[in-house]
């Protein structure tokens, strides 16, 4: 469970039964802040079809919240002050982005920037909305929290 920057904390266990995304990040990443404006094009275009999480790593909340408001996100921003989610999900560089099944089990893993409208992306993405496989090959060794 992870405090959120405006609201509640989640717990990613509330969104079983729809595909995920998990995004780690940091504001003074600069892949990473083009990366979190990709995503939010891409909640644009995927609706409630995919659940997008951002998890900013190592922060004061003073900072995030800087950052988000001249940047207001589509999806919820969540704050790993401590690091533990990052180490729990063995995150060891930034951006970091899992796809999770309606399982909440990794399908995939990307850990550079990843362009959200490639083919290749929006093939995964459309084999956790669809019926397409997805290559776990990548993912293999990792689990989620």
């Amino acid at each position: 469970m992870l405090d959120r920057l405006d609201g509640p904390a989640i717990d990613l266990a509330e969104f079983r039964g729809r595909p995920v995304i998990v995004h780690f990040f940091a504001t003074w990443c600069a892949p990473c802040i083009e990366e979190i404006a990709a995503l939010d094009a891409l909640a644009t275009r995927l609706g409630a079809g995919v659940t997008i999480l951002a998890v900013d790593v190592g922060e004061v909340d003073a900072r995030v919240r800087n950052f988000f408001r001249q940047r207001p996100m589509r999806f919820p921003i969540l704050l790993d002050r401590d690091r533990a989610a990052m180490k729990r999900w063995r995150v060891d560089r930034l951006p970091t982005s899992f796809l999770l099944d309606r399982d909440l089990r990794p399908v995939s893993l990307a850990v550079e920037p990843l362009d959200w409208t490639s083919p290749p992306v929006q093939a995964a993405l459309e084999a956790l909305t669809g019926t397409s496989p997805i290559d776990t090959s990548a993912n293999r060794g990792r689990s989620t929290p």
